[in-house]
């Protein structure tokens, strides 16, 4: 998206991108209608509809096949060595799910470790300070804290398809402000159309581009249509899954719906 306003493609009295230091001030800013529509994983779109009914997905940006990572100190060298460790984890959503998801497939329980809370653009100082031993982070944090030479003990790309970037917006937005919608959608599509045929590499374009899949056109349709095969049914198993593990607390399922009118729109 910051491509395509570098290239021209978002006119600026339509499109404000605002850039936050944190998801945690991204969704606080979200649920004070402060914006409009915001860029989220697909567990914090959940945690957003469990408190705010119609919430819409309108674009899947990306899927991280290892960009989200938790890395420790060393000697440090498995998830089994963090048991009675502290770990920093940011306050949102998206750390403590990859946590939960970390310690269920090495056969532990949150309740074997401890939970720090850290703000990502803590992180690195947290690890560096010792404060922590371990860190649940995400790129460009995960490679700047492997370069300091912490160790990986875990990868989304253990858990493929689960950890998702969308866009989410309020229904009511959705339907009073499409056409800026569909001009951000379609200026996504523009930047994405231009690094391919850039042929940008992974290398050039940063080291965390080689851990995402961004789907394009055709894919976000497939993905947003009423289908269980496409995101509607990532939506059910991760609200299943987030329920087990006490992060969703509300009873009935989350109004999390998708939409594929503003792809549909949003053409070249």
């Amino acid at each position: 998206m910051f491509l395509a306003r570098h290239l021209g493609y978002y006119n600026k009295e339509q499109i404000r991108l605002l850039d936050f230091p944190s998801a945690t001030e991204v969704i606080r800013a979200y649920r004070n209608r402060a914006i409009d529509a915001a860029s989220v994983t697909l567990d914090e779109a959940l945690l957003l509809a469990e408190t705010m009914p119609g919430q819409r997905i309108v674009l899947v940006c990306d899927f991280s096949n290892g960009a989200d990572a938790i890395v420790a100190r060393p000697p440090l060298r498995s998830m089994a060595e963090l048991k009675g460790r502290r770990i920093a984890v940011e306050s949102g959503a998206l750390g403590a799910f990859v946590l939960s998801r970390a310690l269920a497939i090495a056969g532990m329980a949150t309740a074997d470790v401890t939970m720090v809370s850290v703000p990502v653009n803590e992180h690195r100082r947290a690890y560096r300070t010792g404060s922590v031993d371990a860190v649940v982070t995400f790129d460009p944090t995960r490679a700047q804290l492997l370069a300091d030479g912490a160790r990986q003990v875990f990868a989304s790309s253990e858990i493929p398809g689960e950890i998702v970037d969308v866009i989410v917006t309020h229904a009511d937005v959705l339907e009073s402000n499409r056409p800026a919608l569909e001009a951000f959608v379609a200026g996504w599509f523009h930047a994405l159309d231009f690094l391919h045929r850039q042929g940008v590499s992974p290398d050039a374009a940063g080291e965390s581009f080689k851990l995402l899949e961004l789907p394009d056109r055709a894919a976000n349709l497939r993905l947003l249509s009423p289908s269980t095969e496409g995101l509607t049914g990532s939506i059910q198993k991760m609200s299943a899954l987030m329920r087990e593990r006490g992060l969703l607390l509300r009873p009935g399922r989350p109004e999390l719906g998708v939409d594929d009118r503003v792809v549909r729109a949003a053409r070249p």
